[in-house]
C-alpha cells in the first residue's frame, strides 16, 4: 500500500507536466490543424528562463517563485507569438505537411541553438535579432512612403508586421542582456546545468501515511497545474475568446465571414499554448534539477501521446491523458527491476517504452481518443 501510494504522488506529479504541454498540443490542433513540435523545446527554454532569472536576481523566496514562474511564461508566450507570425502564419493556407516539416525545423533550430549557446554566441544572436528587426521596419516604412522595393497594395497593412518587429526586438534584448550573465554563470549550452533549487524554495517532507510522504514541491506542481488548468478551461469555456476559438476550431471561414479575425484568435492560442509549456519547463526543472539542451524531447514526445490517448483537440482529454501518461510511467518505473541478474542489468529505462506502447495501443483500439469524437463521414 505504501508502494503504491508514494508511486501515484509521483506519476501525478510528473503527469501534470505532460498534461500542461499537452493542452499546447490539443489547443494549436483543435484551432490550426497542426502539430507543433517546439513545445518541447518552448519547454525547455520555460526552464532554461527561470534558471537564470534565480541565478540572477536575490528575492524574498515567495516573490522569487512567482517571478520563477511568471517571467517565464510571458517570454515563451511572446515566443509563441514569434514563432506563429514568422514560421506558421506565411504557411497558412499552405498544405498541412509544409507547416508539419516546419515545425520539426523550429524545434531543431531551438534545442541546437540553446546547446551551441554561450556568451558571445548569444551576444552575436542578439545583434541578428536587432538588425532583422530594423531591415523589416525599413521595409515597411518603405514600402509606405516611398513604394519602395515594391509599389504598396491597397491590401497593404503596416500593422500585422508591430508582432514580429516587437518579438525581435525584445528576443534580441533579452539575448544581449543574459550574455554577461552567462559569461558569469561560465555557461556553455551543450553542459549541463543543476537548477538552484534552494534559492528558490526549501524543501520539506510532510508526511501523509506511515513511510510516505509528500514535499512542498510536489504540492506546488499540483497547485500551479491545477489552477493554470482550471483557468485555462473557464477562458475556453466562459469566454468570448474561447468562443471564437471553439467557433473557429469547427469552422474557420465561417467565424471569418462573422466578423472574427481568425488570426488573431489563432494567435492568442499560441500564446496560451506557450505560456502552459513555459510553465511545465519550470515546474519539472524545480522537480528534476538537472537541465540539457535537449531536456525537452522526451516530454515533448510524451505530451504528445498524451493529447492522442485523450483526444488531439479536446482539452479535458489534454488533461485525463497526461496523468495517465504519468502515472503508468511511474509504476513502470517502480516495477521494472534496476539490477537483475549476475550483471545486474538496470531495466527502468524501458519505463519511456510505456509512452509508445500506450500510443500503439490507442491506435488499435480507439484512434480518435478518450474524448475524441471519430471522423464524420460525408455522403
Amino acid at each position: 500500500m505504501e508502494t503504491f501510494l508514494s508511486q501515484l504522488i509521483f506519476g501525478l506529479q510528473r503527469g501534470t507536466i505532460y498534461a500542461l504541454i499537452a493542452l499546447g498540443y490539443t489547443m494549436v490542433y483543435g484551432v490550426v490543424r497542426l502539430i507543433n513540435f517546439a513545445y518541447g523545446e518552448v519547454f525547455m527554454i520555460g526552464a532554461f528562463i527561470s534558471f537564470f532569472l534565480v541565478n540572477a536576481v536575490s528575492l524574498p523566496q515567495p516573490i522569487l517563485v512567482v517571478l520563477a514562474l511568471l517571467v517565464p511564461m510571458v517570454t515563451c508566450s511572446l515566443l509563441g507569438l514569434a514563432m506563429d507570425a514568422l514560421a506558421y502564419r506565411p504557411l497558412r493556407q499552405k498544405p498541412r505537411l509544409a507547416a508539419l516539416i516546419t515545425a520539426i525545423g523550429v524545434s531543431f533550430f531551438l534545442s541546437n541553438f540553446v546547446s551551441y549557446s554561450s556568451g558571445e554566441t548569444v551576444r552575436s544572436s542578439a545583434i541578428a535579432a536587432f538588425l532583422l528587426a530594423g531591415i523589416l521596419l525599413l521595409y515597411v516604412l518603405g514600402v509606405k512612403y516611398l513604394n519602395f522595393p515594391v509599389k504598396a497594395s491597397p491590401n497593404f497593412k503596416p500593422m500585422k508586421f508591430v508582432i514580429p518587429i516587437v518579438s525581435l526586438v525584445l528576443v534580441g534584448y533579452l539575448f544581449w542582456s543574459a550574455r554577461d550573465l552567462l559569461v558569469e554563470l561560465r555557461w556553455k549550452g551543450s553542459s549541463f546545468a543543476s537548477y538552484p533549487v534552494d534559492r528558490l524554495i526549501t524543501v520539506e517532507k510532510i508526511p501523509l501515511y506511515k513511510s510516505v510522504y509528500i514535499t512542498n514541491i510536489q504540492i506546488m506542481n499540483f497547485l500551479v497545474s491545477v489552477i493554470l488548468m482550471v483557468v485555462l478551461s473557464y477562458l475556453v469555456n466562459r469566454t468570448m475568446t474561447g468562443m471564437a476559438m471553439r467557433a473557429s476550431k469547427n469552422n474557420k471561414d465561417a467565424v471569418a465571414l462573422m466578423g472574427v479575425n481568425v488570426n488573431r484568435v489563432i494567435s492568442i492560442t499560441f500564446i496560451i499554448g506557450t505560456a502552459l509549456a513555459g510553465a511545465a519547463g519550470v515546474l519539472s526543472a524545480i522537480t528534476y534539477p538537472r537541465l540539457t539542451a535537449f531536456m525537452g524531447v522526451q516530454p515533448g514526445l510524451k505530451a504528445f501521446i498524451a493529447a492522442v490517448l485523450g483526444g488531439i483537440g479536446s482539452i479535458e482529454g489534454a488533461m485525463l491523458g497526461g496523468i495517465i501518461m504519468g502515472v503508468a510511467e511511474q509504476f513502470a518505473i517502480g516495477l521494472l527491476p534496476s539490477s537483475y541478474g549476475p550483471s545486474r542489468i538496470d531495466f527502468t529505462p524501458l519505463a519511456d517504452g510505456v509512452a509508445y506502447a500506450i500510443l500503439i495501443v490507442v491506435l488499435l483500439l480507439r484512434p480518435q481518443g478518450i474524448f475524441g469524437e471519430p471522423p464524420r463521414e460525408k455522403l
